[in-house]
This record gives structure tokens, C-alpha cells and sequence, in this order.
């Protein structure tokens, strides 16, 4: 899947010439694939006719979609299911915001109802069939360099015998094949599965059973190929503890190595970062009340309503972002949701990228501007988290969603409901009250939810917004903060210890 990274480094996006060439042609293919009387140029002295128009819009709408779907990021050569996607959600995105306008500028008048589904058509298989074919073009270059690298490939290679016939097992010996120069072999692979025997994966074959390792192991031997590691498939799930123990005895009886394939390709983690479990096993003054369920219908009723609504202003408000700090015009930050659950928020950028393109920092008041100063003052910056309400990462009142280091010191109270884009707390201290008191008055919220309550904190929200500036409400705070020191509860609250990387068969006993 395709990673967010941040906006300094996101570069912007290209436009490849085959897309190019494919965003022009498409539609003049797929009409003259419809009836080649529409692409006749005698009627041009009347007007531009109901085809070239559609020709010249489909055309406009392409170029935004290509560019805000990325396509032309990835490298056709090592075209993927990923980058499918992107294509297949680009070409969506053409035909429907090309046929819309179309539909309401002339009603399609002229055009066939069809041309739209046959210019999508037209639209993705050129544009994936051009990346399937230098992928092919690629791949067969590269076998042939892998032909002259095996001529000079040394013969004392590491001899691998794989235990686990899956999908991990596969990549790990394409990944080995590709070594340039290479270093590791895969000669066998072994299973638990008896259907599996004499099958192959990856071109190596499943030999025998897990069980028959050290006869294997003795064979090779006899027919001059000496085992040097054993790799254990990290999906491999059947195998019981005797059987590894087992295989282990056997491989340090014959001084071999015996690995999980994530530690022997240095993927498994050297440290495991200490880290908080959210989860609780309180009582029920922990637990949420029977207002959430029905609130979380009225919100996704309530997010959808305001996207529409809001629409005009998402527009100005993008439209104002992109002139100001530019593209891309969506922010996102990785924060902390229900029961601990990580998820990326989004807003509108209003500060511009911490770097420059030459990798110098910005300092911190150079980067807030006026527009971006008005956009975050009115609040309009939040409107994309309208989307994350109906996906259920958050509410629209709720504790705000912090960042780990933001958080108070247990947060597991906070942490029982959905954040949400307003609450209570951000409207009685918001950034100017501690951690501490913003916990006190987000847990108050939790469990005195209410319809009513909930009408207020979207009243004061909008007055909140045309007022502007942040302050503090001492005998809503005092209140909150007496009402939690007085309904603490005492729960188990784990806390996870670095820890040096475990041996293969203390991680399979511990899990």
C-alpha cells in the first residue's frame, strides 16, 4: 500500500507522457470506436460540435484526476495491484466528473449515453496495458542480466532450507534470486502438509515433511550439498513447540543456524518501544453509556448533512490553501483513538512545510500565514474530519484526539469513546489548560453524555468560532476535576518494557 509521508518530503506529483498521450487520445478512440462520423470536421464553421466538446472536457477533467490519484508516481516497470487501484480510481473520477459537467452544461446532447462507458474503458486499458507491457519489457531484461550474472556467480553459496510453504516463503526466495551478487540459495523447502509434497514454490521444491528434516538434511549431504541455515516461515502456525524443539535440537546437533526468516533478513524490531495497553479491565463506571450507540447514529446523519452543506466553503477553503502554502492541500497527523487505536487525522495544510526544497528549515513564524491564520481561526481547517467521522475513526464531539506525547498520564478514561472534532474541553481551556485538567474535563464529558449536552457543545462551538480566542472556565473545570478525583478507579494499567530480541522458540512459547 502506498505510505503518507510528510508534506516537506512529499515532492509533488508528475504527469508521465504515455498518460499524457492516453488522457488526450482515449476519448477520440473510444468515439470513433462508437461511430466515426463523430470525429468529421466539416461542421467546425458552426460551432464546435457536441464530440469535440466532449473531447476537450474529458480531457480537462483527466489531467486533475491523474494528478490527485498519483498515477504517474510508480514506475511501470515494477507495476503493482496498488497502482491498479490508483488507475482504475483515476479513470472513475474522469468519466464521472467529465459526464457530470457535460450532463449539466448540455445534457450530453450529441454524444451517445454510451461513449462515457466505452471512454473508460478505452481510458484504463491504455493505461494499464502500457505498464503491463514495459513490465514484461523489464522482466525479460532482467532475466537475461540474471543469465550473465549466474556465470559469475561464486559457488560457495549459503545453502537455505526453508521450513513453511506460503506466500512469505515465495518472496523470500524471489528476494534472494534478485541479489546482485548473490550470496543465498534456497535448495529445499519443507511443510507440514502432506498434500504439499513434490509441489514447488517458487521454482524450489517441498521435498518431504517437517518431520523427515534430518534425513533430508543427511541426503543432501550425501549428494555433495551441505546445509548451512534452516529458516522457519514467520506465518507458519501448525508446527507444534516438540517439532521445533525438535528441528532445533537436530540443527545445532549439526552445527546448523536455525531462524525465523524475519530475523535472518534483519526485519524483526531490535527493540520494542515502551508503549501503553489502552485496554482496561475496569468496572463498569468504565464503561461507556447507552447514549454512544444512538449518538453514533445521529453523528454519521449529522457528517454527511454538513459535508453537503458545507461544500462551498470545503471549496473556498482549498482553493484559498492551495494558493497559500500550495499542494498538497491535506494534512495529516497519526493520533490516538478509542481504546488506543491508532488512526490519521486530516485537515486543511495551513502552515507551509517545516523544510524547504533544499532542506533548510523554515523558522516557526514564517510558516503560519494571514490566510492560513483566518482559516485555522474560523475553524474551517477541520472540515475534512468530517471524514473521519464516517469512517468511525472519530465523533463530532468527543475528547480531541492527541498525539502520544500529548497525553496525560493515564489516559485510558479519555480514551473509551471516539475523539471528537469539538468537546468539552476545547471549549472550556482548550490549549491554555494543562494535560491534567484537559483529561479531568474530557472524562467528565464521557460520562455525563447527553442529547441536550451535546446540543450545547455545538452551540457554543459556532459561537466559539466567530468570537475567536480560547479561556478558561474555573467552575466548569474545578467541577470536572472534583467529579473525577472523587469517581477514580483503580484498574490494572500495563506498561511494556524494552526488551533485547527473543529467541525463536521463547517468541513461539510466549505467544
Amino acid at each position: 500500500m502506498r505510505m503518507h509521508v510528510p508534506t516537506s518530503k512529499a515532492g509533488f506529483s508528475k504527469l508521465a507522457p504515455l498518460d499524457v498521450f492516453w488522457a488526450i487520445t482515449a476519448p477520440i478512440i473510444a468515439l470513433a470506436l462508437r461511430d466515426p462520423n463523430f470525429l468529421d470536421a466539416r461542421d467546425l464553421t458552426e460551432g464546435i460540435p457536441a464530440s469535440y466538446l466532449y473531447v476537450l472536457v474529458t480531457i480537462i477533467c483527466a489531467i486533475p484526476a491523474f494528478l490527485v490519484f498519483r498515477i504517474s508516481d510508480g514506475m511501470n516497470h515494477l507495476f503493482s495491484v496498488h497502482d491498479a487501484f490508483a488507475v482504475c480510481g483515476a479513470v472513475a473520477a474522469t468519466v464521472a466528473s467529465s459526464s457530470l459537467f457535460l450532463f449539466v452544461l448540455t445534457r450530453l446532447d450529441g454524444v451517445p449515453r454510451s461513449t462515457p462507458l466505452i471512454y473508460g474503458l478505452v481510458l484504463g486499458a491504455g493505461l494499464i496495458v502500457d505498464r503491463a507491457i514495459a513490465r514484461v519489457y523489464h522482466q525479460k531484461l532482467n532475466a537475461h542480466k540474471a543469465k550473465r550474472c549466474a556465470l559469475a556467480t561464486p559457488q560457495d553459496l549459503r545453502r537455505i532450507v526453508l521450513i513453511g510453504a506460503d506466500r512469505f516463503s515465495a518472496l523470500t526466495i524471489k528476494l534472494l534470486e534478485h541479489q546482485r551478487p548473490r550470496t543465498t540459495q534456497v535448495v529445499a523447502a519443507l511443510d507440514p502438509r502432506d498434500a504439499l509434497i513434490g509441489r514447488a514454490i517458487a521454482g524450489v521444491k517441498i521435498v518431504g515433511l517437517v518431520e523427515d528434516f534430518e534425513a533430508i538434511v543427511d541426503e543432501y549431504a550425501v549428494h555433495g550439498i551441505e546445509i548451512d541455515e534452516v529458516w522457519l516461515s514467520d506465518d507458519v502456525t501448525s508446527l507444534s513447540d516438540d517439532t521445533l524443539e525438535r528441528v532445533s535440537e537436530q540443527c545445532g546437533e549439526r552445527g546448523l543456524k536455525f531462524t525465523r526468516i524475519s530475523e535472518a533478513l534483519n526485519l524483526a524490531p531490535s527493540i520494542v518501544r515502551a508503549s501503553g495497553d489502552w485496554r482496561s479491565d475496569a468496572d463498569d463506571a468504565m464503561r461507556l453509556g447507552g447514549y454512544f450507540k444512538l449518538k453514533r447514529v445521529i453523528e454519521l446523519v449529522g457528517a454527511g448533512a454538513l459535508l453537503l452543506a458545507l461544500m462551498p466553503l470545503t471549496l473556498i477553503a482549498a482553493y484559498l490553501v492551495l494558493i497559500d502554502v500550495g499542494a498538497p492541500i491535506i494534512f495529516w497527523q497519526q493520533r490516538i483513538g478509542q481504546n488506543g487505536r491508532r488512526f490519521l487525522l486530516y485537515k486543511f495544510r495551513t502552515y507551509h512545510a517545516p523544510y524547504d526544497r533544499q532542506g533548510r528549515k523554515i523558522p516557526e513564524d514564517q510558516r503560519l500565514s494571514r490566510i492560513g491564520r483566518a482559516i485555522r481561526a474560523a475553524r474551517l481547517d477541520e472540515i475534512p474530519q468530517l471524514l473521519n467521522v464516517l469512517i468511525g475513526d472519530m465523533s463530532l464531539i468527543g475528547p480531541r484526539p492527541l498525539l502520544p506525547h500529548d497525553q496525560p498520564s493515564d489516559p485510558r478514561r479519555r480514551l473509551l469513546a471516539r475523539p471528537g472534532i469539538t468537546g468539552w474541553a476545547q471549549l472550556n481551556g482548550g490549549t491554555i489548560v494543562t494535560a491534567d485538567e484537559k483529561d479531568a474535563l474530557d472524562i467528565w464529558y464521557i460520562h455525563h453524555a447527553s442529547l441536550w449536552l451535546d446540543i450545547k457543545i455545538v452551540v457554543d462551538t459556532f459561537l466559539f468560532a466567530l468570537q475567536g480566542g480560547e479561556k478558561v472556565n474555573d467552575r466548569i473545570l474545578q467541577q470536572a476535576m472534583r467529579w473525577r478525583d472523587e469517581n477514580a478507579t483503580v484498574t490494572r494499567f500495563v506498561q511494556a518494557e524494552q526488551h533485547a530480541p527473543e529467541t525463536l522458540l521463547e517468541a513461539r512459547s510466549r505467544s
